[in-house]
């Protein structure tokens, strides 16, 4: 069995590499490695939601669990530059829960310096990661450009993009999609993987790693239970060690019957008066389950009339891959979409690929509902929606996700008077609803009974942000009379 892991915490963190690594640098032959301690160090999403990655050194092996972006304000987006606390050429897997960029994101970079492992996940995950990752490459390319014209100007020299386009085909080539859900793989004669369905987002996983002397179970995101489209999180299995997210686990979602409610209610306050109703979305999974709900509205005759304009390039390509793999859906929305019209293609709904087709919404008749990304209005085609619509007291913006710290749609959503968009000064008269019955997170219920399932010796709290993590910490303690650990950045543990 696996030592109690909290007996023997370090003293002292991780210490990083001094400098990246050069990406034609020769990989480390794990192979000449040996011992069969188990460590943890929490290299993100520890302190934080964003960012993350766990490195498990296990049996002579280094195994990251998922390798994410920092998001959410400068000081936090600045964190992706630093030297990762290990060294990238001696990991021998990436084992990936899901393709959001916040567990996904920093692959690239992972490959520019050094690594040339595999990376291991569900195929929708495989496909959904290469897209999100080759859209995140283009759009820091095209602020790295601005950035330098800008400092050119000054005399300055600006900093490149965290990876380029490069960088995410060279990605792309080690992806290595499992046989599915339930399977062994063997990462060595002694250790495997078995990935076990998350039920977050499409493809999403829990990763469970098996030794000789334990197991440990990483939750990655875990869903919401009867979200559209996707199955429920499966059952986990019993686990030593179990690294679990925290995201909502100091709260209860709203039901998603008071959640259509609310949706339709900003549509009916907003379409017949002549207004927008932004939605500011991401382009994985909750664009699509949007719809769904868009859908079974006008199906039923409870959709005014408008026209419903999905402006991401993204979410598109993101929908066509949903549509490929309906086997990964749940038996209702297996039988949804096996007959025409379905979410993905009804009267009202238009397709908005080109950056053409994005500006002519604006320049169209108004009483219209736009959905666009960034789902926390960070960056992309809702920037320019919010400008043109913002200040409009007839509109409204329905926001359907987590809204992290520093971001743009955090502030609205507290209730700033004005926001500053592209240097100017908009003031913040439409209307907002907030719908979080619409999280593909599990919320405080579902991760307390998940928790419950697994039954772990040890328990380690990861991807929450402070406030969150605490109060979640106590409520297990009161509820399971066990206190969990709570990981911090860098800490390593010794299993």
């Amino acid at each position: 069995m696996i030592r109690n892991p909290l007996r023997s915490i370090k003293a002292s963190t991780h210490r990083p590499w001094q400098t990246p690594v050069a990406p034609d640098a020769v990989r480390y032959d794990c192979r000449e490695r040996t011992g069969r301690d188990v460590k943890l160090t929490f290299c993100g999403a520890a302190e934080t939601v964003t960012g993350s990655c766990h490195l498990v050194e296990i049996s002579g092996l280094k195994i990251l669990l998922d390798c994410g972006l920092f998001q959410g304000g400068r000081d936090r987006s600045d964190r992706n530059r630093e030297p990762f606390p290990f060294d990238p050429r001696e990991i021998d897997a990436v084992l990936l829960s899901h393709a959001h960029l916040d567990h996904a994101g920093r692959l690239p970079l992972l490959v520019q310096r050094g690594f040339a492992g595999r990376i291991y996940c569900t195929t929708p995950t495989a496909e959904i990661a290469k897209l999100m990752l080759a859209d995140s490459a283009h759009l820091q390319m095209e602020e790295a450009s601005y950035r330098a014209r800008k400092a050119k100007r000054r005399g300055e020299t600006a900093e490149p993009p965290l990876y380029d386009m490069d960088d995410v085909l060279r990605c792309a080539a080690l992806f290595r999609p499992i046989n599915g859900y339930g399977e062994d793989l063997h990462l060595s004669d002694r250790i495997s993987a078995t990935f076990h369905d998350a039920g977050h987002i499409l493809g999403s996983a829990a990763i469970e790693l098996k030794t000789p002397d334990g197991n440990v179970l990483f939750s990655g995101d875990l869903g919401n239970r009867h979200q559209p489209i996707v199955r429920d999180p499966s059952a986990p299995p019993r686990a030593d060690v179990v690294l679990v997210e925290s995201t909502y686990g100091n709260r209860r979602h709203r039901s998603m019957e008071d959640t259509v409610s609310e949706f339709q209610e900003a549509i009916d306050t907003v379409i017949p008066n002549d207004g927008n109703l932004l939605i500011p979305t991401f382009a994985l999974e909750r664009a699509q389950e949007v719809l769904y709900e868009l859908f079974v509205l006008w199906r039923n005759g409870n959709l005014p009339r408008c026209r419903i304009y999905l402006d991401s390039p993204l979410a598109i390509s993101t929908t066509r891959v949903f549509a490929r793999h309906e086997n990964y859906f749940d038996e209702e929305g297996q039988a949804l979409f096996s007959s025409h019209p379905n979410p993905f293609d009804f009267t009202p709904l238009r397709y908005s690929q080109t950056t053409d087709e994005s500006k002519e919404i604006n320049r169209a008749s108004r009483g219209n509902i736009i959905i666009a990304g960034s789902g926390m209005c960070t960056g992309g085609r809702i920037i320019h929606h919010l400008r043109h619509n913002l200040w409009h007291e007839g509109s409204g913006i329905l926001f359907v996700g987590y809204q992290a710290v520093g971001t743009l749609g955090r502030r609205i959503v507290e209730g700033a008077d004005h926001v500053r968009i592209f240097g100017e000064e908009i003031r913040v008269a439409s209307r907002v609803w907030t719908a979080n019955g619409f999280s593909s997170h599990a919320d405080q219920p579902i991760l307390l009974d998940w928790i419950r399932q697994a039954d772990p010796e040890h328990l380690i709290l990861v991807h929450g942000e402070d406030d969150t993590l605490e109060a979640f910490a106590q409520i297990i303690e009161s509820d399971q009379g066990r206190r969990p650990h709570i990981a911090q950045h860098g800490e390593t543990l010794d299993l």
